[in-house]
């Protein structure tokens, strides 16, 4: 039997290597479905986390430990029990102490106390670090706000009224802030929240925790995401065992806070994702395999009805007449499996951009074998039915040259074909695109390639018809071959969808790169960001224009993504040339309305200040004036006074405003006389001082004038906790200290001054707050409570932040709140297109100006990690499953023009002997084939567009969760016309190249 199969493939190459091919393609598309599957969910996980914020990748625990006497035991004790409960797998933890204080040296605040592990390692400290117990660093901010530095003592208060002091050893920074260190919300920088305002974290050695009057700190252990959270696990699964964790570690008197929800369902959706593109790509490519294998085995089989009449005519059983026949088949299709299924691996890596986890290998390649074996043999039994008919013709049928055309039988099939569509189609309609859904497109597209395949062969019949009439013969025989020709309806039928699924699958790769390019353009906001640190919002922003003093290439940007609502500060003069702006954003202009400004107060730029002030207490007073470099962004402090009771001029020097620029006016101090250490006291209970003028030796020579001081709108006084009194009027300023008892907490002393006092333009999206509703437009604005400012454009899209949040410019809130710290993150926002050198220059100039890049971001390097995620990788393995469907179709094509040869000469030779020309055959196969392709091109990109129209596949595949922007509804022409372009020339190709040998062989006829 292996000898006469050998024998029969041996006399049929063409078919042979037709079946090879085909089996080859299966056996790829069926090993790519496993393999890319492992690969993907792998790279796409993984890049959930990469892409996730900090705070996300955290799994903490926490809970009260009692310290006192021996924190490093305590601390090594909770760690050991912690660790004992946490399934293995877990990265190296941070473990910290904190213990929340209120501060009493300046204004009354809660401050925390904190230890961390390798605390000083992620800081810039300037000073030293804490080394033994009741040594501190406190944060720039906070040492401005409390008017400490190193050197100085600290004093902080429990609830219970107990005071521990701590001596400053050195004012910090955080370094890295942007990564999973300072993550931790329990160490994370001080804010302002209900009236109340938190100072930053004040860190100090381990073993001032001995401390009595620091008692019961909270313990905190965290580490990065756990690898078992990460594995084939759902997102139901993980928060099973989380729970279950939770649970065990509550019992014990611990609290857990997981990894974000939102991160663990990020991945379970990209999962989800990547499954359903898997089963619409992976199930159309296999039955567009198997529908071009029944078209092959159909040709091959017409092709041997004369070998199984020879069979049946010497005696041979139906079951020997078939193993005969199947052999042929499966012999093929065995030799293609080595061949396919390295193919298929490659191919899969290859969409997934990524190699299969280790630790999964022996379940994948199961899955792969199981994969490839139900798919060949689908194929066989397939390629069986196919010559099911001749087996059971009688030897007479079998002889004949032109086999029956079957009508009654294609119409039956058509009908099936459409019933089944349809059903798809309902499913789509009814409950999304799931279960059978899934696969409608390419059931419609089916659908609509018979029905065009018909209509093109009622048309090319009356083509053919007509023309013959006006004796136009080698037209008339190419239209004709289209509608009499047989198995060409189904050639076409397999061109036509695999055109029709490659634009699909194209539009929807195309779609959801440009979907996830407008994503990183909003999200991002310019082309590159800078993560940068800077002593403050004023060096930031002068550092920022001096290294780009022509407004196009660079802008400074604030960020407090943690605001109520999320605050967006940018420069408002170069947000049009710099960020990606886009029409959704609202006007820029509206950040500076048009008009003359009002006018700022005059800059300090000279050698001394002169106070004219009444005092009407009954002891001396000072007040001390800050100020802050315009450029350098450094404060300082001119103390004025002591000013006796009653009215008085007085003058003090200035050092550090020399021109240019000079410095601006922040704020005003009320002070007592000097304490035992040279340092001003709070002033007396009830003391108040009348501020008349405020002048400087040089040009501009009036700072603050009766205007300026009678205006209530330039002064604010603290927005939290009991502050100091700061009425304007009548062209005078009064300061006035609030009574209090001894041993109540210190009033803040502190009145700020409003460099313009019009309220600061924003660009709102999303509901006002509602505190809005009940006064004037208010906002805490980067640690400044209670700025003034005015909606001057709504828009339903801001960058950054997308349908709510508040963009402001950056220099307006600067002028506004000159207490504004650096709250939330700096940046440095670049044009898009900006050169690298360009930007490696601008980070030197920013660098020299003080201000440091602690990170960076490019739309580009943003955009390939959203290419690594599920959505993108499903729409990659469509396309190369739709990619390996035209090859499908080109095989077939190429099959049916092989396989037909000696019959097609034959038929020729009959043609010629009734006086055809001698070059029309040729001229006609090529014709022909060219002809079939243009119109399978063309009728595979008119299927497209019904297929979408009905299924809505190019929205389908580029849906997912992001619905800042409407995503796209419509096929492109462009894409269509290319994927179209492609495609006709791949088919042009497959079917020029199998009908070489017949036109030379009908040429050489010819030119006999």
């Amino acid at each position: 039997m292996l000898q006469l199969i050998l024998g029969a493939l041996r006399r049929r190459p063409a078919q042979a290597a037709a079946v090879f091919a085909l089996g080859a393609l299966l056996c790829a598309i069926a090993t790519a479905g496993p393999q890319f599957a492992a690969a993907a969910m792998a790279r796409s996980a993984a890049a959930d986390i990469d892409t996730a914020a900090p705070a996300q990748r955290l799994l903490t625990v926490h809970r009260g430990a009692p310290a006192v006497g021996d924190p490093e035991g305590a601390l090594a004790e909770f760690r050991r029990t912690v660790e004992a409960i946490l399934p293995p797998g877990g990265a190296r933890p941070v473990l910290g102490l904190t213990r929340t204080l209120i501060s009493i040296t300046g204004s009354t605040r809660t401050a925390p106390v904190a230890y961390r592990d390798d605390a000083c390692a992620h800081m810039r400290v300037t000073g030293a670090c804490p080394d033994a117990a009741g040594e501190a660093v406190v944060s720039r901010h906070a040492a401005n706000m409390l008017g400490v530095h190193e050197g100085d003592p600290l004093t902080l208060r429990t609830e219970a009224g107990l005071e521990v002091a701590l001596r400053v050893t050195g004012v910090y920074e955080r370094a890295g802030d942007s990564g999973e260190y300072w993550a931790e919300p329990m160490f994370s920088p001080g804010r302002i929240a209900a009236g109340e305002e938190s100072l930053d974290p004040v860190f100090v050695d381990l073993a001032t925790f001995a401390d009595a009057h620091l008692d019961e700190p909270t313990a905190v252990y965290t580490a990065p995401l756990p690898s078992w959270l990460v594995g084939g696990l759902s997102a139901g699964a993980v928060a099973e065992r989380l729970a279950t964790t939770r649970t065990t570690l509550r019992d014990k008197g611990f609290d857990l806070v997981p990894p974000s929800e939102e991160l663990l369902r990020a991945v379970d959706a990209d999962r989800g994702a990547i499954r359903r593109g898997l089963f619409a790509g992976w199930v159309q490519a296999l039955a567009l395999c198997w529908l071009a294998l029944a078209v092959v085995g159909r040709h091959t089989a017409q092709d041997r009805r004369h070998d199984v009449a020879l069979l049946k005519l010497r005696g041979a059983t139906r079951w020997r007449t078939a193993r005969l026949i199947v052999g042929q088949h499966l012999l093929p299709m065995l030799i293609a499996v080595p061949a396919g299924v390295p193919l298929g691996i490659a191919g899969a890596r290859a969409a997934a951009g990524a190699g299969v986890l280790a630790a999964d290998g022996a379940a994948i390649a199961w899955l792969t074998a199981v994969a490839v074996a139900g798919a060949l043999a689908a194929g066989v039994v397939v390629l069986a039915l196919g010559e099911a008919p001749a087996l059971r013709a009688p030897v007479a049928a079998l002889l004949r040259r032109v086999p029956p055309r079957g009508s009654g039988r294609r119409v039956a099939v058509d009908v099936v074909v459409l019933a089944v569509a349809a059903a798809a189609l309902y499913q789509v309609r009814a409950s999304g695109p799931g279960g059978v859904g899934a696969a409608a497109p390419a059931l419609v597209a089916l659908a609509a390639a018979t029905v065009l395949a018909r209509l093109f062969a009622a048309g090319s019949a009356r083509l053919g018809g007509g023309v013959l009439r006006y004796g136009r013969v080698r037209l008339a025989l190419g239209a004709l071959r289209f509608s009499r020709g047989p198995g060409v309806d189904r050639i076409f039928v397999i061109m036509a969808v695999a055109v029709a699924l490659l634009g699909l699958a194209a539009e929807g790769a195309a779609a959801g790169r440009a979907r996830r390019a407008e994503r990183v353009s909003v999200e991002l906001g310019a082309g590159q960001v800078l993560t940068v640190r800077a002593a403050n919002p004023t060096v930031l922003l002068a550092a920022v224009r001096q290294a780009d003093p022509e407004g196009r290439t660079a802008m400074a940007v604030l960020a407090d993504p943690a605001a109520s609502p999320p605050v967006l500060a940018v420069d408002a003069g170069r947000v049009a040339a710099v960020a990606d702006w886009r029409a959704q954003y609202g006007p820029p202009g509206a950040l500076r309305p048009p008009g003359p400004r009002p006018d700022p107060l005059p800059l300090v730029n000279g050698s001394a200040l002169a106070l004219r002030a009444g005092n009407a207490s009954e002891r001396p007073l000072r007040l001390l004036v800050t100020l802050r470099h315009a450029a350098a962004g450094a404060d300082l402090t001119v103390a004025l006074g002591p000013v006796p009771p009653g009215e008085h001029d007085v003058s003090a020097p200035v050092r550090g405003c020399e021109p240019p620029p000079g410095c601006r006016l922040v704020g005003l101090r009320l002070a007592g006389e000097q304490d035992t250490d040279g340092r001003p006291a709070k002033p007396p209970g009830g003391s108040a001082l009348t501020v008349r003028t405020l002048r400087q030796q040089g040009p501009d020579a009036v700072i603050l004038d009766a205007a300026s001081l009678g205006d209530q709108r330039r002064w604010r006084g603290a927005a939290a906790g009991i502050g100091m009194g700061v009425g304007a009027r009548a062209g005078a300023l009064t300061l006035r200290y609030p009574q209090r008892d001894e041993d109540a907490a210190p009033a803040d002393n502190h009145a700020y001054v409003v460099d313009t006092p019009a309220a600061v333009p924003v660009i709102l999206a999303g509901p006002a707050p509602k505190a809005w509703l009940a006064g004037d437009p208010a906002l805490p604005l980067f640690g400044a409570t209670g700025v003034r400012v005015r909606v001057a454009a709504t828009a339903p899209l801001l960058p950054v932040y997308g349908p709510a949040g508040v963009l402001a410019d950056l220099d307006a809130v600067l002028r506004a709140a000159p207490d504004a710290g650096l709250i939330g993150v700096a940046q440095v926002w670049i044009a898009r297109g900006t050169p690298p050198a360009a930007v490696d220059r601008l980070t030197e100039q920013l660098a020299a100006a003080g201000v440091s890049v602690s990170g960076s971001d490019t739309a580009t390097a943003r955009l390939d990690r959203l290419d690594r995620h599920g959505a993108a990788l499903a729409a990659g393995f469509q396309l190369l499953a739709a990619g390996a469907g035209l090859l499908l179709a080109a095989v077939a094509a190429a099959a049916a023009v092989t396989v037909q040869q000696r019959a097609r000469v034959r038929e020729w030779h009959a043609l010629r002997a009734q006086g055809l020309p001698a070059r029309a055959p040729a001229a006609v196969e090529a014709g022909g084939q060219a002809a079939l392709a243009g119109l399978a091109g063309i009728g595979g990109v008119l299927v497209a567009v019904v297929a979408d129209r009905l299924t809505g596949a190019a929205a389908t595949a580029v849906a997912d969760d992001w619905s800042w922007l409407p995503a796209p509804q419509a096929l492109r022409p462009a894409t269509l016309g290319a994927v179209g372009l492609l495609a006709v020339a791949v088919l042009a190709a497959a079917s020029g190249a199998a009908l070489l040998p017949l036109a030379r062989r009908l040429r050489a006829e010819a030119g006999r």
